[in-house]
């Protein structure tokens, strides 16, 4: 997979935090911790939008219903 670094500045106590992270042996580096918490994020978000666009697709549906209800309505 082709990469291209960025440049990030985080608060202090988030560089500490990820910096124990890695004496714990959780994770090589900044570097690769930094990755892991942005592949989560867009996960996270992802299942955010799809949740989304099943409730407006839902609600359209709805509205459509209730749109052939009302021509039923006034008969």
């Amino acid at each position: 997979m082709e990469t291209e670094k960025v440049t990030v500045r985080l608060p202090k106590h988030q560089i500490a935090w990820i910096d124990t992270l890695i004496t714990l042996g959780e994770f090589s580096s900044r570097s690769e911790a930094i990755k892991r918490a942005v592949n989560l994020l867009l996960r996270d978000i992802g299942k955010e939008v799809e949740e989304r666009k099943k409730t407006w697709d839902t609600f359209r549906e709805l509205q459509a219903y209730v749109e052939e209800v009302k021509k039923y309505d006034k008969k």
